[in-house]
């Protein structure tokens, strides 16, 4: 089943750009743009979508009021904020926002969101992941080795890295190479507290000690294992994981 979508965006090159964007997307039936706040909620109404592409700088209702609304209206709208500024992301998220991307974007940022539509569509669907607040502390990876196969803990898992077609799962003190792909283990793990931050890494969020500045808008990462891991994070990628990482 197709993604139905409703953006929506005061400014009409900046809504037509975004329609453009996603109708490019092989997933997504429909696209219902919207030119103001009170226009979105009767999109919204009319059309019940699963995602809202919302701005947040509109001269009716701003978008942190529209989402309220629909919230009340439909609280199943994923609502993905997009703006020119960054201020509004803590508001956005006590608002239990989806996602939130800042102008300009472009094909990555979208790509970005649609990957973690898809990760909870599946999820929910398949009831096959368990997230750690269940309890279910004895969920472990199975890793299968030449000399049998070793169960691992997530929370043990530092990051995991791909070379040409070698995947390596790193512990704090020890790496095990895996016939997983990097996608099947991103699959995998995202429940528990894994991030796609380039597209040869995958890092545990709680095992990262620092986030250090590089060069054209990349991070590097220091990991908080024995040899104190460097990882490189795509400029793409930077907004979605200070988000996930900042309080």
């Amino acid at each position: 089943m197709g993604w139905n979508i409703v953006i929506a965006d005061d400014e009409a090159p900046a809504r037509e750009e975004l329609v453009y964007l996603l109708e490019q997307c092989e997933d997504v039936d429909k696209v219902t743009p919207a030119s103001s706040g009170m226009d979105a909620i009767k999109k919204v109404k009319e059309q019940a979508p699963d995602v809202l592409f919302l701005d947040m700088d509109m001269p009716d209702l701003n978008g942190l009021q529209v989402a309220e609304i629909v919230g009340e209206i439909n609280p199943q709208v994923k609502v993905v904020f997009s703006t020119a500024y960054d201020q509004y992301a803590v508001h956005a998220f006590k608002l239990r926002a989806f996602h939130y991307m800042l102008k300009p974007y472009d094909e990555e940022d979208i790509a970005i969101v649609f990957r973690e539509l898809r990760k909870v569509r599946m999820q929910n669907g398949s009831g096959v992941l368990v997230h750690p607040s269940t309890g279910m502390t004895s969920i472990k990876l199975a890793l299968e080795l030449d000399e049998g196969i070793t169960y691992v803990s997530p929370k043990d898992i530092m990051y995991i890295s791909k070379e040409l077609k070698h995947v390596q799962v790193h512990l704090r003190d020890k790496a095990y190479s895996v016939s997983y792909t990097l996608s099947e283990l991103e699959q995998k793990l995202e429940p528990f507290g894994f991030f796609r931050c380039h597209k040869s890494y995958l890092v545990n969020l709680a095992s990262i000690a620092e986030m250090k500045t590089w060069v054209n808008g990349a991070y590097n990462l220091l990991m908080d294992d024995a040899r104190r891991s460097c990882i490189p994070v795509s400029r793409n990628y930077v907004k979605l994981l200070r988000l996930k990482l900042e309080i």
